[in-house]
């Protein structure tokens, strides 16, 4: 079987369904931990179930997190709709100030802190992304960016709502800071 062909079927990029032998498939490699994992944690991650939830899980926590963590956190909360068991992770990890865990984790969470923060309410979390989008020496700045974008749903509103030309000064910041303040209660006591 082609593991390629599967997952650009599974993300819809290629015409057709994923069969039920090709999910077990990609169950396989993800058991065996051999192959091409990071495909197979899409595939399985939209097309399995919640009872795969603990093999994705192990790439979290595994020797293969660094190349991995990023790939499963992302199958579990977005594919597999798992947030509210993840909730507490993403948040420890984007209020960090660094990766923990495995290399890119932090970046990880905070392109999902809009599922994290969809019908849910953390001020204290969207007053860190403010902190994070502020600070120029962030490694994570765009990434934030990006976030409270989707969050304030602002992209249709934006000049560069990609963030493509930031690097000649981000035309939109202001806007993006002023809106994300009003809407996390920053600078105001949070809870």
């Amino acid at each position: 079987m082609d593991i390629d062909d599967i997952r650009n079927r599974a993300q819809g990029v290629a015409k057709g369904g994923v069969t039920a032998e090709e999910l077990e498939f990609a169950r396989a490699i993800l058991l065996k931990r051999r192959g091409d994992v990071g495909s197979a944690l899409y595939i399985v991650g939209l097309c399995g179930s919640v009872s795969d939830a603990a093999l994705i899980e192990s790439y979290l926590h595994g020797p293969e997190r660094d190349v991995q963590g990023e790939t499963a956190l992302t199958a579990l909360c977005r594919y597999l709709r798992l947030i509210d068991r993840f909730r507490s992770l993403i948040r420890e990890l984007i209020m960090s100030p660094t990766d923990i865990g495995w290399s890119n984790s932090r970046m990880a969470a905070i392109h999902l802190a809009p599922i994290y923060l969809n019908g849910f309410r953390d001020d204290e979390l969207g007053c860190q992304l403010v902190a994070i989008f502020c600070d120029p020496d962030d490694p994570e700045q765009l990434s934030a960016r990006a976030a409270l974008i989707e969050i304030l749903a602002l992209r249709s509103e934006l000049r560069d709502p990609f963030g493509l030309h930031v690097e000649n000064g981000d035309m939109d910041a202001g806007y993006i800071i002023k809106l994300a303040r009003q809407r996390f209660g920053c600078g105001r006591n949070v809870q």
